[in-house]
This record gives structure tokens, C-alpha cells and sequence, in this order.
């Protein structure tokens, strides 16, 4: 009898370990869009070697569950859709179903507080929400459970607070008034702009969260084997090479947690979202492999700061390879090394942002099928959250627009490309720009913004004449230039752009060897140290 009840008792606990309730993955809600053009895989998980039955439409796809009770099928890439299908995954008399689903275009938004910066808090917010109410345009707003404030967590919370529970979510919602006030002022105007110019549904997935660094968006294999980036994974909140505000913010949340007995965290590291690939785990990872058309991102003032950083971040090195490892993280995670994104660069503050700028804008050269919207002239002297979010949104979407959509439009401001020095008694520069043509400047006056050194490399005011796709960069009392800058300022004051005015970036040539003509007085081209 004994026997028979232990035999009993395992079956039962066997049972209770294969026996699974049904689910769909995160991305599939009501209202949802679906990636059009790509093969569509729906996953989830069951009862173990249940047998799963997925209808979209009139399409029907079967499979069985793993020994983990985890499922996934795949259905063939779709055309754009203008009225909603039904998704309908049964198995045995357990079933869900999804109804008002799109086939359109999905943009993953991620990064820090400006992109998280809520629509009804933009300058722009109110006008926008008055005409919310595109039945073809949807948003998913992920947002965290601890946002990093000035507060001193308990360590029942924290742990609790798992990577599989730190977003709450309403899930898909049509764009109308009450769903369109807390979303993304500038995922919304990105996403307002494509629904404009293209005839297809658009999807944003936003899962940004203030003050995060990059690495808390980032995989841990992006951090193993380097030497300078795998430290970083171990007691990030006291490693001085980590972000300074970021360290700072933590510990102050963690106080609680630092002090508790060692019995109460079990060697456990301390959830937060500041910490490297916690986001990573939380979003992304919950996210993949859901198609998505390309990225958006704007983040990098927590990471931007000089203080308490190693010298590869002051001159941007360290920087540009976190940003560099992010990219093609994504392009890993997704299967296709072409797939698109597009960022903000930092605007003007009073903050040390110049070399972050210029790290941003060589990426932007660096990596293919990426492109960087200039927003110097968007930001705030003394505000981390310009309210100027329209312009940014559009600008991400032009950017898009030409890139990906294949639209006649200019897609960015000018961009530093050459410079040569001419000869003379007074010595000039000729500046290059790549989407230079019709300079002008923003507000019809003088050009501001450019300053020029020679061999004591101290700067001074240039002397600035405009052509229409280069510009003249002189000083009367030097007859020797070997270098030019030009917004080189945490907030600066200046105002080059191109015929459609859009705002040109920043940049310096002290990085690059200017040309200097020879005893022949011919020409040589610049070239990159």
C-alpha cells in the first residue's frame, strides 16, 4: 500500500512539473501590429508534448511542445493590412485568443527619459492629442516598476523585482486619446510622420526607462571577453569605471539592500535597472524574436559625463564601443545584420557632451545602416528634458523615411566631410559637407558656431564664408590654420544648415590632419590619423 502511494505521489509531482498553462508571448495583444514582410514566429508555452494548434486568419500551423513546454511555430511572411485578422492558439480545451490584429511596420523605441519623455508632456503634446485617433497606428508602452528616483528600496521589493516582472504593460492600444498621453512624445511624432507618408499600419514597442546607461541595454555577450567591458559586470554599483550619476542613484536606491544581513540577499547581485543587461533581460529578450522593421534610440546622458570616468570614455573610445557592441547586438538577436537604426544625438546643455556628440556622429559614419538625428539645435542651457520632442520624432523619421522607405528626401543636416587649407597671406579652410547643399543659415544672420587654431592651437572666432555646399573658415591674423571647430560647446550658439534647415552637426577637424598645400601650392586631400 506504502508503495503504491509513494508511486502515486511521484506521478502526481511529475504531473505538476510537465503541466504548464497555456500562453502567447509578450508581443501578441489585441490591437496588435505584426511585422509584414518577414516570416512571423508565434511562441509560448504548454502543458510538455501538448499539441498546439496556432490559426491566423485562415492560416493554420501545428506543432507539439517541448519537454520544457515550450512551443514556437512560424508562419509565412504577409502583406501590408488595412483590417484586422484574428490569432487563435488552442490546445486541448485550453485556448487564446487575439483579435484586431495589423500587418504594418514595427519600430522598437528604447533608451533613457528622453525617450520615455511622456506625449502629453512635450511641447507639441496637446495639439497632438487633440488629434489622437489613428485607428492604424498602435502603441505598446512597457514601462518600469522602479523608476531609479530618490528613494531607498526594501529588499522584499528588490527582490522581487525579477527581470520577468519589472515591466507592466497594458499591451497594444490604437492610437486615441487615453493611450496616446503617456506614450513617447518622440516614438509618436516618429511614428505620426511614417502613418503620414506611408499607406501601412505602425507599431511602436517602447521600452525606454530614465537614466539607465547603455549598459543595462546591453546582452551580457557583449560584455564577455573584453577587457575593457567585462569588469563592468561585477559590483557595477561601486565600480568606478561604471557611469558616476548611474553608481550614484543606485546606491542611494540600494541602501537597504547594502545593509542587509547576507542571509537576506543570498549572494544575490542587486536588481536594478541601472545594472549591466538587466534591461537587456527584461525587454528585449522578452521581445525576440517578434519582427520588427528597425530601432530607434536616444539615450547617452548617463553616460556622456567626464567625472569619475577612465580615459576611454573621456575621448569617447569606450564609449563608441559599447554603442558599436549595442548595434550589432540587436542585429544578433533579430538574424539580420542590416537591420536599421536610428538615434539622437545629444542637443546642447551645460554639460560636457561634445565628445559624446562626436562619438555618436562617427558611429553614424562608422556603421552601416545607421543614421543620427541632429539636435543641437533643439536642446535646453539648463533642462535634461528639452520640450522641443517634435522635431526630434521627425527628424528620426526622415531619417527612416530615406533610408529604409526609400523616399527623395534629404535625410539629415549637413555633415562634416573634408577640409583643405588654401594658400595666401591670410590662412583659409575649406569645409565639405555630405547633405550640404543650399548652406545657409537657421535665422539669415552671420554664421555662428566656428572657431579656428593654428600652430598654438588656441581657437579663436572665424571668419565664415558661405558657398552653396561649402563653407571659407579664416582668421585675419593666421596665416597657418591647422584646425576648425564648429559647435564644439556644451550648449553652443550656432546656426549652419542646408536648404531643407536642417541643423548641421557638430564637429572638429582636430582629429583629422588638415590639408596643407605643398611649395607647388597644389592641394593635398585630409586624411584620418
Amino acid at each position: 500500500m506504502m508503495k503504491q502511494y509513494f508511486s502515486l505521489l511521484l506521478m502526481l509531482l511529475a504531473w505538476s512539473v510537465a503541466k504548464a498553462e497555456l500562453t502567447l508571448a509578450l508581443p501578441f495583444g489585441d490591437h496588435a501590429v505584426l511585422q509584414h514582410g518577414k516570416p512571423l514566429p508565434v511562441w509560448g508555452t504548454a502543458d510538455a508534448g501538448a499539441e498546439i494548434s496556432v490559426k491566423l486568419g485562415e492560416k493554420i500551423l501545428k506543432t507539439n511542445a517541448s519537454d520544457a513546454g515550450e512551443w514556437k511555430v512560424e508562419f509565412p511572411a504577409s502583406k501590408p493590412s488595412k483590417n484586422g485578422t484574428v490569432l487563435e492558439v488552442s490546445s486541448g480545451a485550453d485556448s487564446i485568443v487575439r483579435k484586431d490584429l495589423l500587418f504594418g511596420d514595427v519600430w522598437l523605441a528604447s533608451g533613457q527619459s528622453n525617450m520615455a519623455w511622456m506625449l502629453k508632456q512635450c511641447a507639441s503634446g496637446k495639439d497632438a492629442i487633440s488629434n489622437a485617433g489613428d485607428q492604424h497606428l498602435r502603441l505598446f508602452r512597457m514601462s518600469g516598476t522602479l523608476h531609479p528616483g530618490s528613494k531607498k528600496y526594501s529588499v522584499e521589493f528588490l527582490k522581487k523585482m525579477t527581470p520577468e516582472n519589472y515591466y507592466a504593460t497594458e499591451g497594444w492600444q490604437a492610437d486615441g486619446p487615453e493611450s496616446a498621453p503617456p506614450f513617447s512624445g518622440v516614438a509618436y511624432f516618429f511614428a505620426k510622420k511614417l502613418r503620414k507618408e506611408l499607406d501601412i499600419p505602425v507599431g511602436v514597442i517602447c521600452l525606454a526607462v530614465g537614466g539607465t546607461p547603455m549598459e543595462a541595454h546591453m546582452p551580457r555577450s557583449a560584455f564577455l571577453g573584453d577587457d575593457d567591458l567585462a569588469p563592468l559586470l561585477e559590483k557595477w554599483w561601486s565600480n568606478p569605471s561604471y557611469p558616476k550619476w548611474c553608481r550614484g542613484r543606485a546606491a542611494l536606491n540600494l541602501t537597504k539592500w547594502n545593509v542587509a544581513p547576507a542571509s537576506e540577499t543570498a549572494g544575490m547581485d542587486p536588481p536594478h535597472p541601472f545594472a549591466p543587461t538587466y534591461l537587456w533581460r527584461a525587454g528585449v529578450q522578452r521581445v525576440i524574436p517578434f519582427p520588427v522593421k528597425g530601432i530607434i534610440w536616444y539615450q547617452g546622458e548617463s553616460n556622456a559625463g567626464k567625472d569619475g570616468t577612465p580615459a576611454a570614455s573621456r575621448d569617447g573610445s569606450l564609449n563608441k564601443k559599447k554603442f558599436k557592441l549595442l548595434i550589432g547586438s540587436w542585429r544578433s538577436a533579430w538574424g539580420d545584420e542590416n537591420l536599421p537604426v536610428y538615434y539622437v544625438q545629444l542637443p546642447g546643455m551645460n554639460r560636457q557632451w561634445s565628445v559624446f556628440r562626436e562619438m555618436q556622429l562617427e558611429v553614424s559614419k562608422e556603421v552601416k545602416h545607421v543614421g543620427m538625428a541632429v539636435t543641437i539645435d533643439v536642446g535646453h542651457s539648463t533642462n535634461v528634458h528639452p520640450a522641443q520632442k517634435l522635431p526630434v520624432g521627425e527628424k528620426l523619421a526622415r531619417l527612416a523615411l530615406a533610408g529604409v522607405y526609400g523616399k527623395d528626401i534629404v535625410p539629415t543636416g549637413p555633415i562634416y566631410e573634408s577640409s583643405k587649407a588654401l594658400d595666401g597671406k591670410i590662412g583659409r579652410v575649406v569645409i565639405r559637407f555630405s547633405h550640404g547643399e543650399g548652406l545657409k543659415t537657421s535665422d539669415g544672420k552671420s554664421v555662428r558656431g566656428f572657431e579656428i587654431a593654428g600652430v598654438d592651437k588656441k581657437f579663436l572666432p572665424a571668419r565664415v564664408f558661405i558657398y552653396k555646399d561649402r563653407v571659407e573658415v579664416s582668421h585675419e591674423k593666421m596665416s597657418t590654420p591647422v584646425a576648425v571647430r564648429y559647435g564644439w560647446a556644451n550648449d553652443p550658439d550656432c546656426n549652419l544648415v542646408n536648404a531643407e534647415g536642417l541643423p548641421a552637426s557638430p564637429f572638429r577637424t582636430d582629429r583629422w590632419k588638415i590639408a596643407v598645400p605643398n611649395q607647388k601650392n597644389k592641394i593635398k586631400n585630409n586624411t584620418k590619423n
